[in-house]
């Protein structure tokens, strides 16, 4: 990879903020390839303030500040979006030059219209939904806590959301494994029915990974080889039916967690660099203090940022491999398995 200026640039600089927020890492949902343990229940209140506090010492250098809601299930804890996000947006009016957006990974088991229409309201217009096929091969991976299966009500949501008139986004992520191959062509059957046509959905086919859950050895993971060959027979299926497909953003393949101006916060205050391997120590390189500023280890960002200096495209793509225990995963799979 030739790491070009402009995205050293934007990797380095200090005119842009992305802060990967933990609102909660509880959650509604047991799938069986999850790799969180739920430890941490809603962002404590000390934690809040700081991050309102460290958003606002930020803003008058800020050109860019992007807050992605992660988990647990951040829908859980939407009172601390709704702060945050109230907060974040209201910077515009003192700072014209801050450029405020704003995504979240969600189950979508209660991403109903109202909840949609006022998250997006707020500034939260991007979202990423996961499914494993169809119902009968959905219901099988992703269950609810108490037992029970998630795709009708999900479903639902999703097409009650055609009828909400905001612009927002939503990508459909559709995981294939060694089990739901042929399934998965019915699946894009059902989103072409659906949402064809309508430009504020898209599809993201993408082969199940190993992510260091406690199931990862039962898992029917595809290899690269074979997942290749079939995923693209399903992208030109899916283009046949006039469906929009999630394409990556120029510079995609540089990991935020890469990135020096990205961090994840978690909902005890303690910031890491990626969404995975959460309790690896090589993935915790610091602390927010309850004035706003923060606490960073030297040594580990300097690890996690090795890419941009070397320019190595491994590096850049997961900058976890070789430093830490969890499985590597290309670029962006990390912050949207939910």
């Amino acid at each position: 990879m030739i790491l070009s200026s402009d995205d050293l640039a934007r990797s380095i600089s200090n005119e842009r903020l992305h802060l990967i927020l933990m609102p909660t890492e509880a959650c509604n949902f047991r799938c069986v390839y999850c790799y969180e343990d739920f430890k941490y229940r809603r962002m404590e209140p000390w934690v809040v303030e700081a991050v309102r506090k460290w958003i606002a010492n930020r803003a008058p250098g800020l050109r860019s500040l992007h807050l992605s809601w992660f988990g647990g299930e951040p829908l859980l804890a939407r009172g601390v979006i709704r702060t945050l996000m109230t907060d974040a947006r209201s910077l515009h009016e003192t700072h014209r030059d801050l450029h405020v957006t704003s995504n979240a990974t969600t189950n979508g088991y209660l991403l109903s219209p109202s909840v949609l229409a006022e998250l997006v309201d707020l500034g939260v217009t991007g979202y990423q939904i996961s499914f494993d096929g169809p119902r009968e091969h959905h219901d099988r991976k992703r269950v609810l806590a108490g037992g029970g299966g998630t795709f009708d009500r999900i479903w639902g949501n999703l097409l009650a959301a055609r009828e909400v008139s905001r612009p927002f986004a939503i990508t459909i992520r559709l995981h294939i494994d060694r089990e739901n191959t042929e399934a998965a062509r019915d699946f894009i059957d059902q989103v072409g029915a659906a949402f064809g046509g309508d430009d504020r959905f898209d599809l993201y086919i993408r082969g199940l990974s190993r992510l260091g859950g406690p199931n990862d050895d039962s898992l029917p993971v595809l290899d690269r080889e074979e997942s290749l060959p079939v995923i693209e027979r399903l992208k030109d299926h899916a283009r046949s039916l006039g469906l929009k497909l999630f394409e990556a953003e120029p510079g995609h393949s540089i990991c935020y967690a890469a990135r020096s101006n990205s961090f994840v916060v978690r909902a005890n205050g303690r910031l890491n660099k990626c969404t995975i391997a959460l309790e690896d120590p090589s993935n915790q390189v610091g602390m927010l203090r309850a004035d706003g500023t923060v606490e960073v280890k030297a040594a580990p960002m300097t690890l996690w940022m090795r890419g941009l200096r070397s320019g190595d495209a491994a590096e850049l793509k997961c900058p976890m491999r070789g430093i830490g225990s969890a499985q590597a995963t290309p670029a962006g799979e990390r912050l949207a398995l939910k």
